[in-house]
């Protein structure tokens, strides 16, 4: 009789890990440059990879701040093990500081892969709105030079002439000292600069036209002519800056008896092409010709401008004249008097043939009354004539 012998079998199990389906970032970190605000960044990449044994499949995204985004898929998206996708992270900062967040992916699974986000907005640079503009002065004044820029944050500025900072020109607005022929055609830019960066604008061009002082007289001679002792005439010129540059008088300087200036005085500056009038005035104190000058000093290159004058001093007459006789006689004679009627001064000594006589005992501004008598051969003498009337001016 077989007898079995019963012998323990032991029965192992191996138990496995069950299959699971896991997505992994290929970056864990996302760092964005500095980027200007308003504007938005280039891309950066980031490959999800379904590292697992089964299919998963991804159902959703989430990002904290607006100022990232992605794309690159529409969710849900299944992936197959080692199947991938790209996610394409931007960056648009709306503010100059530095911001960070987290960009989760979930899986129907339960799953999460995360991505951590940073980057730091920052101001544009500046950006010049309006140009220097190119210059013209006459050497000796001033030239302005002006910017205009547009930044959102503080700019400072920095002249330049010719390449070379200019100390102490540090605002929108430069003016240069006064100006000299040497700086002719001379070069003027400006840089601006805020905390991103900065611009240099297109060069102004500074002209320096040469300074020219010229003091030009209407007339150069004036002549008066015979004037009444006691009376008084007067004559103007007018002077002109014909130049480009101010004219100071310094002096006017009058030579001549009788002769007097007025209206233009020492320190009177005439702007270009400005005018003053120089009265002359002759007042005669003797009888005779008289001659002079006016000289008008200054920075002019024609200083000092002359002006010649002339003029001679009469005594003052009143001329007497009147209808022959029909009678024969040998001559006239003449009388005056200062009241009307007289009584009357005879004027000759002795008879005049002519039917003129010239009073020089006349002055002016008085009135004189006249009479004529005749005489004949005999020695006779008319009776007066009628009486005239003469005021001398």
């Amino acid at each position: 009789m077989l007898v079995g012998t019963a012998i323990p079998v032991a029965a192992v199990f191996a138990l496995c890990e069950p299959a699971q389906a896991r997505v992994t970032a290929s970056a864990a970190f996302a760092t964005f440059g500095p980027q200007i605000i308003g504007t938005t960044s280039a891309p950066l990449n980031i490959t999800l990879t379904n590292t697992g044994r089964r299919e998963t499949t991804i159902v959703g995204a989430s990002l904290s701040l607006a100022v990232f985004s992605w794309s690159g898929f529409s969710l849900p998206v299944t992936l197959f093990p080692d199947q991938s996708v790209v996610v394409a992270v931007t960056f648009a900062p709306s503010a100059a500081q530095m911001y960070s967040d987290l960009l989760v992916f979930t899986s129907a699974n339960g799953f999460t892969s995360s991505v951590a986000l940073s980057g730091t907005g920052i101001p544009a640079p500046p950006v010049i709105s309006t140009q220097p503009v190119s210059q013209s002065v006459i050497a000796g004044q001033t030239a302005t030079f002006s910017v205009a820029a547009a930044s959102t944050v503080p700019v400072s500025y920095q002249w330049l002439k010719n390449g070379a900072a200019i100390s102490g020109a540090t605002s929108p607005i430069y003016t240069t000292p006064a100006t000299t022929a040497s700086d002719e055609g001379a070069q003027f830019t400006v840089t601006v600069t805020n905390s991103t960066g900065s611009i240099t604008s297109a060069p102004a061009t500074l002209t320096a036209i040469p300074a020219t002082f010229l003091l030009a007289l209407a007339s150069t001679v004036l002549s008066f002519g015979n004037v009444d002792l006691s009376a008084t005439t007067s004559q103007s010129v007018t002077l002109t800056n014909a130049g480009n540059s101010a004219v100071t008088i310094s002096n006017v300087t009058v030579s001549g008896a009788g002769f007097t200036a007025s209206g233009v005085a020492g320190g009177l500056i005439l702007p270009p092409g400005q005018t003053a009038t120089l009265n002359v005035t002759f007042a005669p104190a003797a009888s005779g010709t008289v001659a002079g000058s006016v000289a008008v000093a200054s920075n002019a290159t024609n200083s000092p401008a002359l002006i010649t004058l002339s003029g001679a001093g009469v005594a003052p007459s009143v001329v007497l004249s009147w209808t022959a006789s029909t009678s024969a006689v040998i001559g006239y004679n003449s009388y005056s008097s200062a009241v009307p009627g007289g009584p009357y001064n005879k004027l000759n000594a002795s008879p005049v043939a002519t039917t003129t006589y010239t009073d020089n005992t006349v002055q002016s501004g008085k009135t004189y009354y006249y009479v004529v008598t005749s005489v004949d051969s005999d020695n006779v003498e008319s009776v007066f004539s009628n009486e005239v009337s003469v005021t001398v001016p």
